[in-house]
């Protein structure tokens, strides 16, 4: 909808990152800059910089950074179009969509209509609960009886128990618009008779990353009213595969490691109890989308605290791979007899206690291997071979031989096997030779280590970045190429300068050629380099040059040790290095 670098350019131009960034923290003038605290990490003393002329960031004391868009993707947790969304409706900016199909056209009309009405909805169960009703002094006695606090929070409430409570309260919609939301449902016997969906029930709003409320759940208040959760239907923004309950508390906290459990109740209890990064699936196993969705959010690892039945068992080990193959840590936590969710647990032995639980958690292959212990008839060798056999299965996907090792000698331990056996087992999975064996040449991937170096290529990359006859000089004289600079970031870099060796480009534009938060403060970081004393621009470029072009030749003699024509031209090429006196100034 917003692909072109102009509506970018446009919505960033519009949003001042000085404006931005006083919205969320305070800052002060200093010398032609803006300083404050950094938001990202806990200071004393003000390393925080903003720089309005240039229109970018830089924290000297954790090295984040980056253009108005990266500021805002790091302290509101969204993805680069959710912060041009973002940044577009700040300014009432309208977003072109003359790229959108008519049905695309279609889906978001729907989609912003339900989320509307969603929102009404909530509200209005929000008020039900605390209205002078007898089901509302019920529905507030068994959250009291629940020891439930976080009602605000979470946005809690109640439906009437008329069949038309929500319905009469929203008589300016049609009843075919609220259908469509999942709001209420049609008669299957009379097509003109419409009725609430959700009645006496305790309501739950669920709200996605965006903060929409984009659907609900409800759980029956009396025991006879069966089933004792419902969610709402399949629409347009609600789809219960790709949402999690608190997912939009736990975007905003930045946890790097997410505790998924499996309901609202436990949602409630874990969060109310300290530990605020707790979302709940919506009675649905995890799915591909589920990790897309916290991985959205920056999580890194998963604690799977799901219930210690069979159902929760099996639920466990379905979710395991697709974590693992989402690139996702995985631990899991099960309480065992001592009660049968985390709510309860927390009532019995309280927070302090399940703190310690789930500091202790075990891996996923861990618990993989208790279960398939606990699985296996250990007193017989057909079983302590059918043990070792299925154990070494889960350890072949593993690609740490670190972690095949330890878990190796920990399966070892279990069933008697030898070490050596089980190798050969994950071995011959592989279709290789024995991973103890197996002699693997490593790949070298770093530049060699030399004092400066890193400073060098900053410097260098300032330069040529700020000053187009240098980048058309240092072209020209082909002395460096991009993919000498050492990494990924500095090689478009040099290429960016190159490219622009005839124009002026600008330090917000250069940043905006990346996306990434932390490929941005890394480009951040090169325009708030103090460089070194030279005597001119020209010595300056010689010496990074020399600098970064010799520490590229030292890693290419490293990397080509066994390839005797080739290490000899490095080799070469190095002793000369020095006596070339390249001059950048002629041409």
């Amino acid at each position: 909808m917003f692909d072109s670098d102009e509506v970018k350019r446009e919505v960033r131009i519009r949003n001042d990152i000085v404006d931005v960034i006083t919205q969320y923290v305070p800052l002060k003038q200093v010398s032609g800059r803006y300083v404050g605290n950094c938001p990202f990490h806990n200071e004393k003393t003000p390393s925080f910089s903003v720089n309005r002329d240039k229109q970018f960031f830089h924290c000297f004391g954790c090295g984040v950074g980056g253009d108005v868009f990266s500021f805002v993707m790091r302290i509101e947790n969204m993805d680069f179009p959710e912060a041009v969304k973002f940044l577009a409706s700040r300014v009432n900016y309208q977003l072109p969509e003359k790229n959108m199909s008519v049905s695309a056209r279609k889906l978001a009309a729907s989609r912003e209509s339900t989320a509307q009405l969603n929102q009404r909805a909530a509200i209005f169960y929000h008020e039900y609960l605390h209205s002078d009703s007898e089901e509302a002094v019920k529905a507030r006695e068994y959250l009291e009886q629940r020891s439930i606090k976080l009602v605000r929070k979470f946005g809690l409430g109640l439906s009437p128990p008329h069949w038309d409570g929500l319905l009469k309260h929203l008589s300016d919609v049609s009843p075919s618009e609220l259908v469509e939301a999942g709001l209420v449902s049609q008669s299957t016997k009379d097509k003109t008779r419409y009725y609430d969906r959700f009645r006496n029930r305790l309501m739950f709003p669920i709200i996605d990353t965006n903060n929409r409320v984009v659907g609900f759940g409800g759980r029956a208040l009396e025991a006879e009213d069966n089933p004792k959760y419902i969610n709402s239907p399949e629409t347009s923004l609600f789809k219960k595969s790709e949402l999690l309950y608190g997912i939009n508390l736990v975007k905003k906290s930045r946890h790097k490691e997410i505790i998924v459990t499996e309901g609202y109740m436990d949602v409630l209890a874990l969060y109310q109890a300290g530990f605020k990064n707790v979302v709940g699936v919506l009675g649905t196993a995890l799915t591909e989308s589920h990790i897309r969705l916290l991985r959205n959010i920056s999580c890194e690892s998963v604690l799977l605290f799901l219930d210690s039945d069979t159902a929760g068992t099996k639920a466990i080990l379905r979710a395991i791979p697709i974590l693992v193959d989402g690139g996702i840590k995985v631990r899991v936590l099960q309480i065992g007899a001592d009660a049968k969710d985390p709510d309860e647990y927390i009532k019995l032995f309280g927070a302090k206690k399940l703190s310690q639980l789930i500091e202790n958690a075990k891996s996923y292959i861990s618990f993989q291997l208790k279960l398939l212990h606990e699985q296996s008839d250990m007193n017989t060798i057909d079983g302590r071979v059918t043990f070792a056999q299925e154990y070494a299965i889960i350890l072949a996907k593993l690609e740490s031989s670190i972690e095949v090792d330890a878990y190796v000698t920990e399966g070892s331990e279990l069933s008697g096997i030898a070490k050596s056996a089980i190798y050969a087992e994950i071995s011959k999975i592989k279709g290789s030779e024995p991973t103890s064996t197996k002699v693997v040449k490593p790949k070298i991937t770093v530049l060699a280590n030399e004092r400066g170096l890193n400073s060098a290529q900053k410097g260098l990359l300032y330069l040529v970045l700020t000053t187009p006859s240098l980048a058309h000089a240092l072209y020209k004289s082909k002395y460096l190429e991009p993919e000498q600079m050492g990494n990924e970031i500095y090689s478009q870099l040099l290429k960016i300068a190159f490219d622009n060796a005839a124009n002026e480009i600008t330090p917000v534009d250069i940043i905006a050629h990346f996306e990434t938060p932390q490929a941005q403060s890394i480009v951040t970081e090169i325009f708030a380099t103090q460089l070194p004393s030279y005597e001119n621009n020209n010595e300056a470029l010689n010496d990074m040059a020399t600098k970064i072009k010799r520490a590229w030749l030292d890693n290419q003699i490293t990397i080509n040790k066994g390839n005797q024509s080739e290490l000899k031209e490095f080799v070469e090429y190095k002793k000369n290095l020095t006596s070339l006196n390249i001059t950048m100034w002629d041409g």
